[in-house]
């Protein structure tokens, strides 16, 4: 839509929240007693340092295709001199409306399609065709232009000023931590700048409805991103092969693991209802069933192999071990990198149960840590919570040794909060 010229500027002030901190650290607990112990977590070093993104070994591809698709940006979309104010806006978007925008978005649309890429992708794709488009300093530009193109894909979006500058506002429709933000009109909208805001400075948002856009940016990656098997790399999970028995490859979608390196934090449940990639999928359910098959497990004895595995099968560590940072795991992440914590059990524990056995599975969420619960009937006996009319054992993927239905002791006499998975 293309909003009349305002007649005056007439912003509105907003106070700014403070970032939410991410809300579940992990507990990694203790070793069940008499069997093995837990893993003991190396004390936190001096200096963290960020990973560096990971790369495409050479024995697994003789070369590495462009990461990047070219998405155009026309001539006449190059806007200038944008104040950050409401009637300079206003007239930088309408400029913009009347370029030849839908060879951009026309791109996006079908790089959504093709590579299956989530709202996060697309708006950081924006951003750096933005970044390619103007220089440094241009940050009114750039960020006008980010809430122009997100609004015509059919994103809600839009920008306010903190002293010269331009911010972008973007909504969620789900919490996002460590990111401040400002609440209006029944939304919290996420800042996003290019320079540190200055506390002296108040934000503003404008009267001017810019765009009839509605739908917020969702966190949840519907679809694993699409690539060629040239962009995959095989990893050996040795600390699976004595469990299993034989040698475990899990086939691991490099660009994946790049792009969530930096993505922003979200409630657990961002995580789980995230699609896993689908050659790791195949590649770890066909082992794990071979196994049970094999074996000739009952669903019991299934889920209690399957908890041995992910307690057994993955260094512990960390948030702050690992990234120097809070930061939860997608899947593809854990195989990637070996090691990872409650949450990040949890999360792998539940897909297996859920997905490949086709249990029902909750999260036990207590103060701290999380676990899972599996209905697995009942006749079987240990801790369990009733949830929904069912009866769900104590799976606890982090209590290194526990079997089913043993609690950590320091949770036995706390009722912990339960979500359906």
């Amino acid at each position: 839509s293309v909003p009349s010229a305002a007649g005056a500027d007439s912003p509105a002030a907003h106070d700014v929240a403070a970032a939410r901190p991410l809300s579940v650290p992990c507990d990694a607990g203790a070793g069940f007693p008499a069997v093995r112990p837990a893993v003991a977590s190396t004390s936190l070093s001096a200096k963290h340092e960020k990973p560096s993104a990971p790369r495409i070994a050479s024995r697994y591809s003789a070369h590495v295709p462009a990461a990047h698709p070219s998405v155009p940006s026309s001539s006449d979309m190059r806007i200038s001199k944008v104040k950050a104010q409401e009637s300079s806006v206003s007239e930088g978007w309408k400029k913009l409306s009347n370029s030849d925008f839908e060879n951009t978005t026309d791109v996006l649309t079908s790089l959504k399609k093709e590579l299956s890429l989530s709202d996060w992708a697309i708006y950081t794709t924006i951003r750096k065709i933005t970044d390619a488009v103007y220089v440094e300093e241009n940050v009114n530009e750039k960020v006008l232009t980010q809430m122009f193109l997100l609004s015509q894909m059919g994103y809600r979006a839009r920008v306010g000023s903190s002293g010269e500058e331009l911010i972008l506002l973007l909504p969620f429709d789900s919490p996002v931590y460590q990111v401040s933000y400002i609440s209006d009109d029944g939304w919290d909208y996420y800042i996003y700048s290019y320079s540190r805001l200055n506390p002296n400075n108040p934000l503003y948002t404008f009267g001017e409805d810019f765009s009839m856009a509605e739908q917020p940016i969702s966190l949840v990656m519907r679809h694993g991103l699409s690539v060629g098997y040239d962009f995959y790399q095989l990893k050996q999970m040795k600390l699976w092969e004595p469990i299993v028995g034989d040698e475990v490859l899990a086939p691991i979608n490099i660009p994946h693991v790049q792009f969530t390196l930096d993505y922003p934090q979200s409630d657990l449940m961002t995580y789980h209802k995230s699609a896993v990639d689908s050659e790791l999928q195949k590649a770890i359910f066909k082992t794990l069933r071979y196994k049970i098959i094999k074996d000739q497990m009952n669903p019991e004895q299934a889920v209690s192999f399957i908890m041995n595995l992910i307690q057994h099968g993955f260094e512990y560590k960390t948030d702050y071990e690992m990234f120097g940072r809070a930061k939860p795991l997608f899947i593809e992440e854990s195989f990637f990198y070996g090691s990872n914590n409650c949450k990040d059990r949890v999360l792998i524990f539940s897909w297996i149960v859920r997905d490949l056995l086709g249990l029902d599975v909750v999260m036990f969420t207590y103060p701290g840590h999380v676990a899972c619960g599996v209905n697995l009937g009942d006749n079987v006996s240990g801790n369990y919570f009733e949830f929904e009319g069912a009866k769900y054992m104590m799976c606890d993927p982090t209590y290194i040794g526990a079997p089913i239905g043993a609690t950590m002791p320091k949770y036995r006499n706390v009722t912990p909060e339960i979500v359906k998975l």
